[in-house]
C-alpha cells in the first residue's frame, strides 16, 4: 500500500509531581472552546459515535473496524496510524496559516474552505485545531460499507489534548515509586515511602488535568484514485464532545478513558469490556421483564 501522505532516600515531593502542577496550573479548560467546523460547510453531518454496527465489531473482535477484504488493499493496522499522522501534520498547517505546507496533500478546494473558516477564528480557536497524534486515543474508518473498494475512507478520531503529556507524566511517576522502593530495605521505611509516593501520585491533580480538557472529534476523507496512488485528504472537519454528546455520554468516555490512562490499558480493552457489561445488563433486563411479563399474564387458579 502507498504511504499515507509525505510525511539516599527522601521523602521531598516527586519533581513529576511539580511538572503536573504547572501542567495544570498553566492549562485552563480551553479544549471546551475548541471550535466545531467542516471544510464541507455542513457540520451536521460530522460523524461523532461509532454507531451500532462499529459497536457490535468492537465486542466481537476488540477494534472498531474488521479487516478489509485483500482487493480493497488496505491494510487497516498500517492505514490508521499513517492517517492519524497525517492528521496531525495537516492540522498543524490548518492552525498556523502554512497553506504552502498542504499542497500535494490535501485537495485545492477542502484548502480554500479551510482558509475561509481560519479567517473568522481567534488565536485561540486556531490553537485548538491542531491534534497531535499522540493525544488520539480511539480511531475508526466510519464507511467500510460505501468506500469505494477502499478508494474513499472516512477516518473519525477521538482526542483528549494534554493525554500524551499525561501518559508520559503517569510512567515517569510509576516508575519513580518503583525506584524509591528499590531503594529502600527497611520494611517499616518502605511504607512510610510508599504511603508518600502514593498521597502525591494519587492527588487530585490528575483528575484536574483531566477536566480541564473535553474530548474533540475530528473527520477527515482520504481519497486515492487506485491502490497504486497517493492519498489526498478532500474533507477535514471537527466537533467538540460538549456540542457532540449529551453529558451522560461524556462523562463515560471520559471515564473509561481516565481507567484505561491511570491503569496503563489498552482503551480499547476497557471500550470493548464496558459494552460488554452494557450488552450483559440490556439481556437480563429483558429476561426479567419477560418473566415479569409472563408471571402477570399466566392464569391464576
Amino acid at each position: 500500500m502507498p504511504p499515507i501522505l509525505r510525511t539516599g532516600l527522601c521523602l521531598a515531593k516527586p519533581p513529576c509531581m511539580s511538572i503536573l502542577r504547572t501542567l495544570v496550573s498553566s492549562t485552563p479548560c480551553r479544549s471546551a472552546l475548541a471550535p466545531t467546523f467542516s471544510s464541507t460547510g455542513d457540520t451536521t453531518k460530522i460523524v461523532s459515535r461509532l454507531g451500532p454496527t462499529r459497536i457490535s465489531t468492537m465486542i466481537m473482535t476488540g477494534k472498531p473496524n474488521r479487516p478489509f477484504p485483500p482487493e480493497f488493499q488496505v491494510e487497516l493496522d498500517q492505514f490508521l496510524p499513517g492517517a492519524v499522522s497525517a492528521v496531525g501534520l495537516v492540522t498543524s498547517c490548518v492552525s498556523s496559516g502554512d497553506w504552502a505546507g498542504l499542497e500535494g496533500l490535501v485537495d485545492r478546494d477542502c484548502i480554500i474552505s479551510l482558509q475561509a473558516t481560519m479567517a473568522t477564528m481567534d488565536n485561540v480557536q486556531k490553537e485548538l485545531v491542531v491534534v497531535n497524534p499522540g493525544d488520539i486515543f480511539a480511531s475508526f474508518v466510519s464507511n467500510p460499507e460505501n468506500c469505494d473498494s477502499g478508494n474513499n475512507l472516512h477516518l473519525v478520531t477521538f482526542s483528549l489534548p494534554s493525554l500524551e503529556k499525561i501518559r508520559d507524566l503517569l510512567v515517569r511517576e510509576k516508575q519513580k515509586v518503583k525506584d524509591s522502593i528499590a531503594a529502600v530495605k527497611d520494611k517499616e521505611q518502605t511504607k512510610d515511602t510508599v504511603a508518600g509516593l502514593i498521597g502525591e501520585f494519587s492527588s487530585t491533580d490528575l483528575r484536574a488535568l483531566f477536566q480541564a480538557n473535553e474530548i474533540v472529534i475530528g473527520n477527515y476523507r482520504f481519497i486515492r484514485d487506485s491502490p497504486d496512488s497517493q492519498w489526498t485528504i478532500t474533507e477535514v472537519s471537527q466537533i467538540n464532545s460538549l456540542q457532540a454528546w449529551s453529558t451522560i455520554c461524556k462523562l463515560r468516555w471520559k471515564g473509561r478513558l481516565s481507567i484505561a490512562t491511570r491503569g496503563g490499558y489498552n482503551f480499547y480493552s476497557i471500550l470493548r469490556y464496558d459494552y460488554m457489561t452494557d450488552c450483559i445488563s440490556l439481556l437480563m433486563a429483558i429476561y426479567l421483564l419477560q418473566m415479569m411479563a409472563g408471571l402477570l399474564t399466566a392464569p391464576h387458579s
